[in-house]
This record gives structure tokens, sequence and C-alpha cells, in this order.
């Protein structure tokens, strides 16, 4: 590889470093201050303008820093020899121009900014250095991660290497490895989410599925509409089901006015009800009874929808008779499916 600025090795802990986005990759994990010293200058560096050209006649490479000259065509010996010889003469001019393997052309279709080198990626063949280094330390039981720190490889480097020395051998282990380690992340992910008291599985649902719906956002601005305000979207609480707390979602809570609140469940028939294609019907059905009734429960109304009666406007009707009936009892429950209701 040509010298190159700030590629080669590290200059604080000499890690091998072949590529500016290895470079800056090992910037971004090494926040002691020698390694943000370093960053500091390569962006200082990589912030100047600099562009690498090739003559137009004579096929020398020249460098140029002011942007105003990037779409130059000669070299300074070429408009030099351009200036004081006649045009005939400077025509006539010839050189044997070989290929250059440096001009690479950029993703705007120019060369500035080049950065010296002649290839992007990194490369190994059958038999080099790096492929002799890679698989005598797979056969030595070195691992991944200490093999291409220390080579300055990437992780397709090392697979392909490995792939092509041991074949398909080698495509078993992997999958066979990344079953197990999966199995084991699984099972410290299980552990750890039932060691959480109700309150840290509610906010920890709340935080990975609390965005809100094409639906409910519909039946929310039905809602407004209809002067309803102070809506609460997507709540997550525990709620004690079949003798234990569990984290459940409130798509909608409504205030009364008077302290009190509905809870209101909006369900897409894909997922909930009879004609369910996620999951098991049935299941489904209780599982969706079961959470309204703790939510009953608990002392909110609740009113649970489906899709069609939220499109055709039902739900809104019977959700304005439900505020209606609240002035002279105390809680309702109203589900869909299946279809019951209850005054208290």
């Amino acid at each position: 590889m040509p010298s190159v600025p700030f590629l080669g090795c590290c200059e604080v802990c000499e890690r091998p470093l072949r590529t500016y986005r290895s470079l800056s990759n090992h910037l971004r994990h090494n926040t002691d201050a020698a390694h943000q010293d370093l960053k500091r200058r390569w962006h200082a560096w990589r912030d100047e303008y600099r562009a690498t050209l090739r003559c137009r006649k004579c096929g020398e490479l020249f460098t140029i820093t002011d942007k105003a000259q990037r779409d130059r065509k000669r070299c300074d010996r070429c408009e030099g020899r351009r200036a004081s010889m006649s045009k005939r003469a400077y025509e006539a001019l010839t050189f044997d121009k070989p290929p250059d393997p440096r001009q690479v052309m950029t993703s705007k279709g120019t060369k500035a900014q080049w950065d010296g080198l002649e290839e992007r990626v990194i490369g190994w063949a059958p038999g080099d250095d790096t492929y002799r280094a890679v698989v005598r330390d797979r056969e030595a039981g070195v691992g991944v991660r200490k093999t291409m720190e220390r080579l300055g490889i990437t992780y397709r480097v090392y697979r392909g290497i490995c792939g092509h020395r041991w074949g398909a051998e080698y495509d078993e282990q992997v999958y066979e490895r990344r079953a197990r380690v999966g199995s084991q992340n699984l099972s410290i992910a299980h552990r750890k989410y039932e060691a959480m008291t109700p309150e840290e599985k509610a906010e920890l649902m709340k935080r990975r599925f609390g965005g809100t719906c094409a639906l409910e956002n519909k039946f929310s601005g039905m809602l407004r509409r209809a002067g309803y305000a102070g809506l609460e979207m997507n709540r997550w609480q525990s709620l004690p089901i079949d003798g234990q707390k569990v984290p459940r979602e409130a798509d909608i809570k409504v205030a009364v006015g008077d302290g009190r609140k509905v809870v209101v469940l909006c369900d897409g028939e894909a997922f909930h009800g009879p004609d369910a294609i996620h999951g098991d019907p049935q299941e489904r059905i209780d599982g969706d009874r079961a959470t309204a009734l703790a939510f009953f429960g608990l002392g909110y109304s609740v009113v649970r929808y489906s899709e069609t009666e939220i499109h055709d406007g039902m739900a809104l009707d019977h959700f304005t008779g439900v505020m209606r009936r609240l002035e002279s009892c105390e809680k309702i429950y109203r589900n869909w499916c299946p279809p019951e209701e209850r005054v208290v």
C-alpha cells in the first residue's frame, strides 16, 4: 500500500489501519486523549480541500488546493509549454500515458479529494500473507475479533478466507455457533425480564411498542373532532391477570371529568377477533377479554371496538352514549368479541 497520510498503523496504539473507514471506526471506539488528539488532526486534514488530477496532455498527476481549479485539464508544466509554443507545435507533442490505477472516480463524478488509495477495500488472495495469518489463527483457536484487530481486516475478509479454506464445514460451524449464542442470549434476556418489577416491565413495553398505529390515530382524531380533549395515547401499565401482574397497553384514555377515565381499545381484525390471521384466534380473544376485564377491575370504564366499528362510525356513536351514561353510573365495560356489556 502506498504511503498515505494517517494510514498504515495507528500512531497511538500501532493497530493496522488499511482504509479511512477502518481509521474512522477505530477513532470512534477509542476515546482516550491520545486517540482523540489524532482524531482532531485527521478531521482537520480531511476538511482541507485537495484534489489529485491527471493532466490531459502528458498524463502526469498534479495536486491542487484551490477548489476553483477543480476543472483544470493541464498541469503547470503543460500550461507553460502551451504558453511558450505555437499551437501547432504544442498539438504535435505526444507523451506515453500508461493507465494509472490511482485515478478513482468518486460518487460525484470528480477526482477531487482523492485520498491516495489504490483500492477501496481490503483485498486478499489464496496463499498471501493475510490468508496464511487468518488460517493460522483459526487453527490455533484465536478469537475472530482478536485476529481482525491484529491484522486490521474486516469480518467479510475473515469469513471469505475461512470459507475458501474450509468451505461448507466453516459455514456449518458458523451456523451452529450463531444458534448456540442466540439461545444463550435469549435465556439471559428471559432471566432479566423475569427479574424486573411489574412497573419496569410496563416501562420496557412502552419503550419498545409505545407507538401509535393508524387505527388508533384515526379514532383519536374522531374523538377530538367530537369535542373530547386531553386524550392519553398508548399508556402502558401493570395489570393483575391470572394472579400475576403483566404489562398491558391502553390505546387511548379519555378523562370523564371527575377523576374517572375510559380506556379505549382499538382492535385491528387481522390481529384480534375470530378472523385473526396472526396467532391463534381463540387465544387472542381470551387474552383481549382478560386485558379488558383487568382494566375494568382497576376502576376504569373499558370499551373495546373493532376496526370495522371504528371505520363505519358506530364506535364514535357508542362512545358518545357511554359518556352520557357515565353521568348516572360508575363504570361501563363493553367488548365486541365476545359481544358483552356490563354497567356498574
